[in-house]
């Protein structure tokens, strides 16, 4: 079996952070591109396991302070659930995210940016993680500059 670290360019945790900054660009230059979405979520929910790798000292212990950390923030436990929700089709352990909808705006994105209003990808969240994040739903745009804040806050202290 062979064994190579990170992918590419992308070998450790600031590294995949710029690239979880490269989506939030691309959610803000789009608010309603779906594919910009899923990048961030999945890029932001693997953040945890890039920032708290598994050891030889202790997989098992750095997996339950995993589990821990995004069980523990709200923010995390929002974004986990949306990333296993997308790769899976189905979140079937998760209570975060009650749903996820659009919000068409009156400007056509095909033809306006997003300094018009094009409209929201929204995530509605459930009542336990709405009451943490001061909002009943949050759209896309405000969920990943949330997620952005929480990182960096991590990892550029």
């Amino acid at each position: 079996m062979s064994e190579f670290k990170g992918f590419y360019s992308l070998e450790t945790p600031d590294d995949l952070f710029q690239k979880l900054r490269h989506d939030f660009e691309r959610i803000k230059s789009n608010p309603m591109d779906v594919y910009a979405a899923f990048d961030f979520v999945v890029s932001a929910d693997h953040m945890v396991d890039w920032v708290y790798p598994d050891s030889c000292k202790s997989d098992k212990e750095q997996r339950a302070n995993r589990t821990s950390l995004r069980k523990s923030e709200p923010i995390l436990r929002v974004v986990h659930h949306l990333a296993n929700g997308a790769k899976h089709f189905k979140a079937y352990h998760h209570k975060s995210v009650d749903g996820v909808d659009t919000r068409d705006g009156p400007f056509d994105p095909e033809f306006f940016d997003s300094s018009f209003d094009t409209g929201d990808l929204i995530v509605e969240l459930s009542d336990d993680d709405s009451t943490a994040l001061g909002a009943k739903t949050l759209s896309i745009l405000q969920l990943a500059e949330a997620t952005i804040v929480y990182w960096e806050k991590k990892i550029r202290p």
